[in-house]
């Protein structure tokens, strides 16, 4: 088999298909031997890319979209998680959720993990009509550093991954005031991307990647997440079982993986809207200038065979 190496810039349950092609065989499937980790900063995913170190990153599509013909370019094959996966937690219950909430109101937003979580809120907020003046944001921490911050009384909501505010529901020290896998529309949060060299591999790593990535999706959508509870255990040691179940089959629900692993050209559009807005790009690339087509076109004209039970 050939060898596939991933620098990815985290491990989040929003990547499921990936772990389920690794752990039920899609990935032995077209003779790939694949492999991940996180490197520390994870901004060195871009080092291993080039250096040849890894093949692909898997990550947020936009590190691509801002150095596009700024420092390098980093065509982006396919998708892995189609809606960001934080919550908003606040001090008080919401009964209902409007973005106008945020008005009046200091946001804690970590920024460690790069710019998409501050550009992905700002950027709902004002598509959704909320007076942007009246907001206060503060991004200039670590996630872990804002959690002990907002138990001590600063700010008034706080953007989490799912496990890290559930926490704090668990302690009452916040309330769920938004889950943006469900407010927060569709985006390309996670991609695959790598360098132009790497998508011109004689072996066609990228397409036959992206093959056994469609087919463990479509096993995702046709599964409840109980059938990845021993990938759940593996991945997750620390997490209730039952609780990463129910965040999975939300993801399900709500949209998280879609049925076809291609980038879809109009939530890329809306994304790049919100870079804009953000001033970290000037206006939307055209979609063939980011994204390269080739390993779905590929994944498309293959999907054949008897799905897994």
């Amino acid at each position: 088999m050939d060898k596939f190496i991933i620098s990815s810039t985290g491990l989040s349950m929003n990547y499921m298909p990936h772990y389920v092609a690794k752990e039920l065989g899609f990935f032995e499937d077209v003779d790939l031997e694949v492999s991940s980790s996180v490197p520390t900063p994870w901004t060195n995913v871009l080092k291993e890319i080039d250096s040849g170190e890894a093949h692909a990153v898997e990550g947020g599509i936009w590190v691509p979209l801002i150095y596009f013909n700024r420092v390098k370019n980093y065509p982006a094959f396919s998708t892995i998680a189609s809606r960001c996966p934080l919550v908003l937690l606040s001090r008080e219950p919401v009964p209902a959720f409007s973005w106008k909430l945020l008005e009046g109101k200091k946001v804690l937003i970590a920024g460690g993990d790069g710019a998409s979580h501050g550009l992905f809120i700002l950027g709902c907020a004002f598509y959704s009509g909320a007076d942007m003046s009246k907001i206060t944001v503060v991004n200039n921490f670590l996630a872990s550093t804002l959690v002990e911050l907002f138990q001590g009384g600063f700010g008034d909501i706080i953007s989490l991954q799912a496990d890290m505010a559930a926490q704090l529901v668990t302690s009452g020290k916040g309330y769920i005031m938004a889950d943006l896998t469900i407010h927060g529309g569709p985006v390309p949060w996670s991609v695959y991307y790598g360098t132009r060299e790497f998508l011109e591999h004689p072996g066609n790593l990228a397409g036959r990647f992206t093959l056994a990535l469609q087919k463990a999706t479509t096993w995702v959508l046709d599964h409840d997440a109980a059938d990845c509870e021993e990938i759940i255990r593996k991945n997750w040691p620390k997490v209730d079982v039952s609780y990463a179940i129910n965040v999975i089959n939300m993801f399900r629900r709500e949209g998280m993986w879609t049925q076809s692993v291609r980038i879809d050209e109009g939530i890329l559009d809306r994304w790049q809207n919100f870079l804009v807005y953000g001033n970290v790009i000037d206006a939307p690339l055209p979609y063939q200038s980011v994204v390269d087509a080739r390993p779905y076109m590929y994944a498309e004209q293959n999907i054949t065979g008897k799905p897994r039970c």
